[in-house]
């Protein structure tokens, strides 16, 4: 157990190292559009993960979810908003850091656990501990800040921080939260992929890149589909609340990243930052505290 635990952790932090990285490499792509790179993410993430469910032979499980979305209408309109939505999500991945708004992806990121948990409690009737609580007020604090001061979240930061949660929680309602599903959707963006592919001179501008940029664009798509392996099999190797703490070292290194590819914080954007950062502090608080009572419970039976 405790070798997979291990494993699990290993896996989600090997995971959002690789998504920096992933931010950092868009400064080699210049030549390309972010539409392009976005296109070759998807092709990369589907192949890889086709792989990885060769290896753990699950295209049995997959065969019965596909019939059983087929068998309910609802569920394929489920399935099409789903993959627009989050090939949406992989877009502004890569457009933010290739146009000067690494910074807003980042915060977005920062955001959407925590309104991801007030979905939760409000949408599907989650109950959360006061550590939560405080989490949740301190988001709504950020939120007015940035109302007031900024006049509104940059629609990058919108989109992220609160387009991911909407994604998530018609996912969950639907009963389709499942990685199998996820690589449904990115199968369903494929043809889209191509033919965004197909529009400009790919594989001629490789030819006349040079080292550095034709390695990016190559590494790019490759660390995608590891990444996106890596987490999911961190998902199935730890606890839920292991799995969310972990979660939220992704946000950190995307802005380590923005600020590594140059881009300013302003100084209302840091009073912003402050306060979601103290509610992200309260959520791993929250997360932390079973995991020592188990450990003080487990210590005390010995």
């Amino acid at each position: 157990m405790a070798q997979t635990t291990k494993s699990g952790v290993s896996a989600s932090v090997s995971a959002s190292v690789m998504f920096g990285l992933i931010s950092l490499l868009t400064s080699e792509l210049s030549a390309f559009t972010s539409e392009e790179v976005t296109a070759w993410r998807i092709v990369c993430i589907v192949v890889l993960m086709a792989v990885f469910f060769t290896v753990h032979r699950d295209w049995d499980a997959i065969g019965r979810l596909i019939r059983r979305i087929l068998h309910d209408p609802r569920r394929i309109v489920v399935l099409l908003g789903c993959s627009a939505m989050v090939t949406a999500q992989i877009w502004v991945f890569i457009w933010g850091p290739m146009h000067g708004h690494a910074l807003d992806v980042s915060l977005g990121y920062f955001l959407m656990p925590l309104v991801v948990v007030a979905a939760g409690r409000f949408l599907f009737k989650d109950r959360l501990d006061r550590w939560q609580w405080v989490a949740v007020a301190l988001a709504a604090v950020a939120v007015i800040i940035e109302v007031l001061i900024v006049g509104g979240f940059s629609w990058p930061t919108a989109l992220v921080g609160f387009g991911y949660p909407v994604y998530f929680a018609v996912r969950r309602a639907a009963g389709m939260d499942d990685v199998r599903v996820f690589w449904l959707e990115m199968l369903l963006a494929v043809p889209f992929a191509l033919w965004l592919l197909s529009q400009g001179d790919v594989a001629g501008t490789l030819a006349r890149q040079a080292g550095p940029a034709w390695w990016s664009f190559v590494m790019l798509g490759v660390l995608s589909g590891v990444a996106m392996m890596l987490y999911i099999l961190a998902s199935g190797r730890l606890n839920l609340t292991l799995f969310g703490m972990l979660s939220y070292l992704e946000p950190v290194l995307l802005f380590a990243a923005a600020l590594l590819l140059g881009e300013q914080l302003l100084t209302a954007d840091l009073f912003v930052y402050t306060v979601i950062a103290a509610a992200l502090a309260c959520m791993l608080i929250s997360g932390l505290l079973p995991l020592l009572r188990r450990g003080r419970s487990g210590r005390l039976l010995r």
